[in-house]
């Protein structure tokens, strides 16, 4: 499939998801008759954007002409978007450009996320991710906290970990979260990349192999998260309270450095201090 119609499926399908969350009353809309689906109806949502009935319909079979910006901003409104779903709407709309900077392999981060990495004393735990959520690189911290993410035979990746790995279940106390999380980062990266071909080959693995990515794919939900707090049962250190930050990586487009660290004095950071020292 062509970049161009891969972009427009997944613009109309996003269009449909976040159409069919919405209800008339949100909107400010009579609920009239018996609605045999939910959410708003193709041409309530046409005329809310301002747009005919008739070219709403094919933006969301993905065979409309490329939408204008004013005609994406419409949409946006009359879908109450927030400002992450907005930014992935618009990047799924964008002219097609040649990509100049791929991801770049491990070795290319070495300068850059190496020192990051080397700023961050003990016992905080950090790595660098890409869009994907391959894990690039990793400090000795991050190794002995998560364990299998890092120590397969298989370049490691966020995702597939959570999802595939049955340490993490028993690891994160709030699986369930963090599972719905990730998906929605891989699906912001799916945005402005949709026919890239680690992305495809990695969302069909995850489907082929859990149940729970299946389910929550097609969601579509979009919560970029930069800070927050994850309960862990380590195998070997027991329970944690961690507070986590994402901070972009510089001069490197998609790749982020996440880091792990437990409040001074408490029996979390005494935890981690005894399992990376």
């Amino acid at each position: 499939m062509a970049v161009r119609s891969v972009r427009a499926s997944e613009l109309g399908a996003f269009l449909r998801s976040r159409r069919t969350l919405l209800g008339p009353g949100e909107v400010g809309l009579p609920a009239e008759g018996v609605r045999r689906t939910s959410g708003l109806r193709r041409e309530e949502m046409a005329r809310l954007a301002g747009v005919s009935e008739g070219y709403y319909v094919r933006l969301e079979q993905g065979r409309a002409p490329h939408p204008s910006p004013s005609v994406l901003s419409a949409l946006a409104r009359a879908l109450r978007l927030s400002d992450a779903e907005r930014d992935h709407l618009f990047a799924l709309a964008e002219e097609v450009r040649p990509d100049p900077d791929p991801d770049p392999e491990p070795e290319a981060l070495a300068s850059g996320a190496h020192r990051m990495l080397e700023l961050l004393a003990p016992p905080t735990a950090a790595y660098v991710i890409d869009r994907l959520s391959d894990v690039l690189v990793w400090n000795a911290s991050a190794a002995a906290l998560f364990g299998h993410l890092v120590d397969g035979p298989r370049r490691p990746n966020n995702v597939r970990y959570v999802f595939t790995d049955p340490q993490a279940r028993e690891l994160f106390v709030d699986w369930a979260d963090i599972a719905s999380d990730s998906v929605a980062h891989l699906r912001a990266a799916a945005g402005h990349r949709p026919d890239d071909p680690g992305l495809t080959a990695l969302v069909a693995e995850l489907h082929q192999f859990s149940p729970e990515f299946r389910r929550l794919w097609p969601t579509r939900e979009l919560r970029p998260k930069v800070s927050g707090r994850k309960e862990l049962n380590h195998p070997t250190a027991g329970p944690m309270s961690l507070d986590y930050e994402v901070l972009h990586a510089p001069q490197t487009p998609g790749q982020r450095l996440v880091a792990y660290t437990a409040t001074p004095d408490t029996p979390s950071h005494s935890a981690l201090s005894r399992l990376v020292g």
